[in-house]
């Protein structure tokens, strides 16, 4: 681990949607998140660039279809799809990134396109029907990447539209509110889809120590997916994350309850996970609210387990710089927790377990 975790005093510082196709690399991709390194601009990659401005590109694909009026089409091939992938491997972006363009890309080829003579072919309309779910139904972070993405891909196939994409400015403000009757009423539904067999055992099981996990701690849910098994502290109920797990780029440790330390014990010795792999991807989060229409239609996602963490936080009355610690908020400019509110990973727990200590959803 480098460095100390946020506002911890270590003894110095205390003494101062399936492709189609070879591309699809990992069948459980997906959103994430949201917290991804800046892409290179087109100047880094000449060669790339220089198709950018080949206008005859789409002409010519379409010279090659043999489909009625091919002229309505825009077309995509496997090479357009390696080179937009060349880009992001020249930048050298985290695998978490890389994993999140090929879920956006491989999402839309799946729903937007069909796929004829090794190629994908869209209409306008493919493209705007696309597009108004997406807005419909995620939120406006996620549509952006979608935007952003999809107009690098365009730009590499010649497909003009690209520069007519544009992504929304404003940012919706989540005010949804989440209680433990909430979660527990979620975890009920989720029960109930169980027992009708919607749900495997082990994926239950993993579905909801997840989501519980995120609860108690106030991970993100990119987070998660990022801190292997072997890395969580069962025995002291302790999670240090590294600056690569973390939005912020900073180390911090958060803690689970002692109810989330039982269910992680029980769903371990039962299934015996991978201890190298992360007790969830984001994909394996996100899967079920895509395929059970009892859970698309309410209202908690995996995000909204840290947003329960903070609101429960405060209700009660949690002391706000130590959540801000636990929570991984930037402290830049809170001046009393940059210079003079400094804790022990000890007295962090401690205050942990004076607030959530009671805390359970299980009954």
């Amino acid at each position: 681990m480098c460095g100390s975790p946020a506002g911890i005093r270590t003894p110095v510082a205390g003494s101062k949607a399936s492709r189609k196709s070879h591309h699809l690399f990992n069948k459980t991709l997906t959103e994430p998140l949201l917290e991804e390194a800046t892409i290179a601009p087109q100047s880094t990659f000449s060669v790339i660039g220089h198709v950018f401005h080949q206008g005859n590109k789409q002409e010519h694909y379409r010279s090659l279809l043999s489909v009625q009026n091919p002229n309505q089409y825009y077309v995509i091939t496997e090479e357009d799809i390696d080179k937009l992938f060349l880009e992001f491997e020249a930048k050298g972006v985290t695998l978490a990134h890389k994993r999140s363009v090929e879920y956006i890309i491989t999402m839309f080829l799946k729903e937007a396109t069909k796929e004829t003579q090794g190629k994908y072919i869209f209409t306008m309309k493919d493209l705007k029907d696309y597009l108004n779910t997406l807005r419909s139904t995620y939120s406006v972070s996620f549509y952006r990447k979608n935007i952003t993405y999809l107009k690098k891909l365009f730009r590499i196939a010649g497909i003009e539209l690209a520069e007519s994409l544009k992504a929304p400015t404003e940012f919706n403000v989540d005010s949804t509110i989440v209680t433990v009757d909430d979660i527990n009423q979620f975890i009920q539904l989720v029960d109930s889809l169980h027992i009708s067999n919607h749900f495997e055992d082990q994926k239950r099981d993993q579905f909801v120590t997840a989501m519980l996990l995120m609860a108690v701690s106030g991970m993100r849910v990119s987070e998660l997916e990022r801190v292997p098994l072997k890395e969580i502290d069962f025995e002291n109920r302790r999670i240090y994350l590294k600056t690569y797990q973390t939005k912020t780029r900073q180390t911090r440790v958060t803690f689970f309850t002692q109810e989330v330390q039982e269910l992680l014990e029980d769903y371990i010795r039962t299934y015996n996970p991978n201890m190298n792999q992360p007790l969830a991807t984001i994909p394996q989060m996100q899967r079920p609210f895509r395929r059970k229409s009892s859970l698309r239609n309410q209202k908690l996602r995996p995000k909204h387990m840290r947003k329960f963490f903070a609101q429960e936080w405060d209700r009660r009355n949690g002391n706000a710089t130590i959540k801000k610690l636990l929570m991984g908020h930037s402290i830049r400019y809170d001046i009393n927790a940059l210079h003079y509110s400094h804790h022990t990973v000890d007295e962090l727990q401690e205050s942990y377990e004076k607030i959530f200590g009671d805390l359970r959803f299980l009954r």
